[in-house]
């Protein structure tokens, strides 16, 4: 109980410094006043606080070492930091790719350094951060537009999570971003070919695969009996 109290009051403490951050990227690359009123009011605060405290508590109850636990909650927050971002302005910093690139850089050279088998903890990544790339170049060979951005964040995801956890997370963005454009159809407030943010669909298929990693076991299995 008090590990959850302990990640509750370091989700709120996250958010607030992540809204910041988010609010220094957002005048960055943008001059309208409404654009940092969006992400700096009380409201937007207030629940950006909620969210983080909540998914922090579930990060501490559900998962055990100081290392693992900082490793996710670290994920989380740039997740959600890239999501109102590119939400906002649509655009995804790259300051923000960057820094789950050396954060999960660290946790394997930690990891290794502990004693994990080198070949079990490298692969996954090196496989997903390919995986990643890969399969966001590919609908730019049917016509179809993607953002560089979106393919660096879809890389670090998948250099992040491993193959298997990229392909849950691919999957969560897959069915979210599915169930908004059916929203837009039937509603006729756009198409099929509506531009949409990609970040905010990459980021929760993130935070799922973070609390519930449900490919796990299988990567283990796969990559231990081929590598």
């Amino acid at each position: 109980m008090v590990d959850i109290v302990y990640g509750s009051v370091l989700g709120l403490l996250s958010a607030l410094a992540f809204n910041r951050i988010s609010v220094f990227q957002i005048k960055k690359r943008t001059d309208e006043s409404s654009k940092l009123e969006a992400v700096k009011n009380t409201a937007a605060v207030v629940i950006w606080m909620l969210i983080s405290g909540l998914l922090f508590a579930a990060v501490f109850a559900m998962k055990e070492g100081t290392a693992e636990r900082l490793e996710a909650v670290a994920y989380i927050s740039i997740a959600i930091s890239i999501a109102v971002v590119d939400l906002d302005i649509k655009k995804i910093p790259n300051p923000s790719v960057l820094a789950l690139l050396i954060i999960r850089a660290a946790a394997l050279i930690y990891a290794i350094a502990t004693g994990a088998p080198l070949k079990e903890t490298l692969i996954p990544s090196l496989v997903g951060l390919a995986a990643g790339f890969i399969l966001y170049q590919l609908p730019m060979f049917f016509g179809i537009p993607i953002g560089t951005g979106d393919v660096k964040y879809s890389s670090a995801i998948g250099f992040c999570l491993g193959a298997f956890g990229y392909l849950q997370a691919a999957l969560i963005m897959a069915a979210g971003l599915a169930v908004y454009l059916i929203y837009l159809v039937a509603t006729k407030k756009g198409s099929l070919k509506t531009a949409v943010p990609m970040g905010p669909y990459l980021s929760l298929g993130v935070i799922i695969t973070v609390l519930f990693p449900m490919f796990n076991e299988l990567s283990q299995s796969v990559f231990s009996q081929f590598f």
